[in-house]
């Protein structure tokens, strides 16, 4: 399958404790998802710093290094360890390091197995990491267990099958996205993207038999 071919990947926005989580991966579209300042227990300077970079967006080596410190923090309660773990996968995936985002959200679903946000972080980040099969479990593991945001869980897991070549199972996925919510641009436009792949194949045919009576 040429990439030109691949869907675009909107992972999930996640409220936390009142963490808002959104994890925009290399081609993630969602301007209107903003992250919030996760609640902080005690006076730790590192948790501080990584609540503070985390709401800005920030990426660099320093808020990774922040959140990596605060999990240190031995006043850490159970609710802030899951949201810098979160915070921590998020900053991975959006860096692109699928590998590290995974260990994140693993660290998550250790203490918290029913996590449904944290289950389908880590299927976008088995999409990123080219592991589309795994991506399809966990994000359907997502759902029944109940995500925020349904409609970027099916759009997930539409590119997920998609990269399998599942593509009925993709066009249902996405379809069930905008049946969620409608115009919702993203899934909107895979949805005209597969009906316009299908006019091109179909033209492409009958020049064939155009030319090849």
């Amino acid at each position: 399958m040429s990439r030109a071919w691949l869907p675009r990947c909107i992972l999930a926005g996640a409220l936390v404790a009142g963490f808002l989580i959104f994890a925009p991966a290399a081609r993630a579209q969602d301007p209107n998802s903003e992250p919030r300042a996760m609640t902080v227990v005690g006076n730790d300077s590192n948790v501080r710093q990584c609540s503070a970079l985390f709401a800005m967006g920030d990426t660099t080596d320093a808020v990774v290094g922040a959140c990596t410190r605060a999990l240190t923090y031995p006043r850490l309660t159970h609710d802030n360890a899951v949201q810098i773990n979160m915070a921590l996968g998020v900053i991975h995936l959006r860096r692109r390091e699928g590998d590290s985002a995974i260990a994140a959200f693993d660290a998550v679903l250790a203490v918290e197995p029913r996590n449904a946000e944290a289950h389908l972080n880590r299927g976008a980040g088995m999409v990123m990491i080219h592991q589309p099969g795994p991506a399809v479990a966990e994000i359907t593991q997502a759902l029944s267990l109940g995500v925020r945001e349904p409609e970027k869980a099916y759009y997930n897991r539409g590119a997920a099958r998609e990269a399998l070549g599942d593509l009925r199972g993709a066009y249902e996925d996405y379809s069930t996205a905008l049946q969620i919510r409608p115009q919702w641009a993203p899934a909107d436009q895979e949805l005209a993207r597969f009906v316009r792949g299908r006019r091109e194949h179909l033209a492409a045919v009958l020049g064939e038999q155009h030319t090849n009576p």
